[in-house]
């Protein structure tokens, strides 16, 4: 279970996600095998990744969250927020920044 979470873009607040709710058992299973398939390789920003780490599928989802953004895409949105929340329980923000050329992301966490 994770926190709130913010998503910023170009240092403005785009969307809020309540991530301290638990998430379902149908929503599990996809998350672990959105997960499982990301595992298996992803692209970003042009770049192949054939096994990623945690910290490159979470930006893959960032990327694909701002894309839902833009989109109102509201299933992708919200499957996107639950599996960061999940799997980055201690993040309450993500920046993102594209004012310079390719897409910056930030991944601001909770201080302990």
């Amino acid at each position: 279970m994770g926190q709130y979470l913010t998503i910023f873009i170009n240092d403005e607040a785009i969307f809020d996600y309540d991530g301290t709710s638990s998430i379902d058992d149908e929503r599990q299973l996809f998350l672990d095998k959105m997960d499982a398939d990301m595992r298996r390789g992803i692209k970003i920003q042009g770049q192949a990744i054939d096994s990623p780490n945690s910290d490159q599928r979470a930006r893959f989802v960032v990327l694909n969250l701002i894309r839902a953004l833009q989109q109102e895409n509201n299933a992708i949105i919200s499957a996107s927020c639950a599996y960061l929340s999940h799997n980055k329980p201690e993040l309450i923000e993500i920046r993102a920044s594209n004012s310079q050329g390719p897409i910056e992301i930030e991944f601001i966490e909770a201080s302990a």
